[in-house]
């Protein structure tokens, strides 16, 4: 009898929309990789984690994919999070757990990885935004919700932008905790590489810009995403930050920018729903299905006592 595996999505992607690319591109995704598991005799089914006809405590193999919309529904989220049997979790939740909250780019720094420098502004700090600038030295900054995704109240400000910000900053902050970065430029001038990492191996990688104007490269502002080759120090890179993580990650994906030096600083750590553009490289699809077919057999088949 075939394991079935959920592949979790949210609601809005549940079902197909002819003619949005967007949502085509995370079913042919999906099915990429279901029929690579196909081949290892898997089944899978597309749901929902919001869906309340599952018996979420009594599933055996769950792989997050397009839950996108995680970070508006926190407390729901995290609460059908802990109701997910430990091994069921193809990434262990304590993985998922931590990587929700952007406080887990200071402990890679701890281990020794190049991140963009970043501070955390705690709810409710009494500090005006510019003060922090003006304490850190930055004319350029980007500042951001520590628990956020597809750019959520993300803003670029200038020296002269920063101070007229503080009284809107004070009103964002009393509701959440921000994290403080000097802008990069190379952003604008190069974009962002996203590395992804399948069973411990960095497998390939895209290159995401953005719109001309903008600063963010995520396609709901106009950012576009391109092929890019890898090279071994790359490679050796994104294998290396993963590698620092326990418990390992089954699957993640490195999001990496260049600084004023030429070095490469780690922008993000994507272990909770990565988007892993297997539409760029559909022959590395394997590495994951792989990947999880091993984890499965180590993790889930019965094995005798010795």
């Amino acid at each position: 009898m075939s394991r079935l595996i959920y592949f979790v999505t949210e609601d809005r992607y549940v079902k197909p929309i002819p003619g949005n690319s967007y949502i085509e591109n995370i079913f042919l995704e999906d099915e990429l990789l279901g029929n690579a598991l196909a081949g290892l005799g898997y089944k899978y089914k597309r749901v929902s984690w919001r869906d309340s006809s599952i018996d979420w405590e009594n599933v055996e193999c769950v792989l997050i994919r397009t839950t996108w919309d995680y970070f508006d529904y926190l407390d729901e989220f995290n609460q059908w999070l802990q109701r997910l049997p430990s091994k069921a979790c193809l990434n262990p939740k304590e993985l998922i757990s931590w990587n929700i909250d952007k406080h887990y780019l200071l402990d890679l720094a701890q281990k020794g990885v190049r991140i963009i420098p970043s501070t955390i502004i705690p709810k409710q700090h009494p500090n005006t935004l510019s003060q922090w600038a003006i304490d850190l030295k930055y004319e350029h900054i980007i500042v951001k919700p520590t628990i956020a995704g597809a750019a959520r109240l993300t803003y670029r400000l200038q020296a002269k932008q920063i101070e007229a910000f503080d009284l809107e900053f004070a009103k964002l902050n009393a509701q959440e905790d921000f994290i403080l970065q000097p802008f990069l430029p190379s952003v604008t001038n190069f974009g962002e590489l996203s590395l992804m990492v399948l069973g411990g191996k960095c497998t390939h990688a895209v290159q995401k810009r953005v719109k001309e104007g903008d600063f963010r490269v995520q396609d709901d502002f106009g950012g576009t995403v391109h092929h890019f080759t890898l090279t071994a120090d790359l490679i050796e890179f994104a294998e290396m930050v993963i590698k620092l993580i326990q418990p390992q990650p089954l699957y993640g994906r490195v999001d990496i920018l260049r600084n004023d030096t030429d070095q490469w600083m780690v922008s993000e750590l994507e272990l909770i729903e990565p988007e892993l553009w297997f539409r760029t490289a559909p022959n590395k699809v394997k590495y994951l299905a792989m990947a999880i077919h091993t984890h499965i057999q180590d993790h889930h088949e019965n094995h005798s006592s010795p």
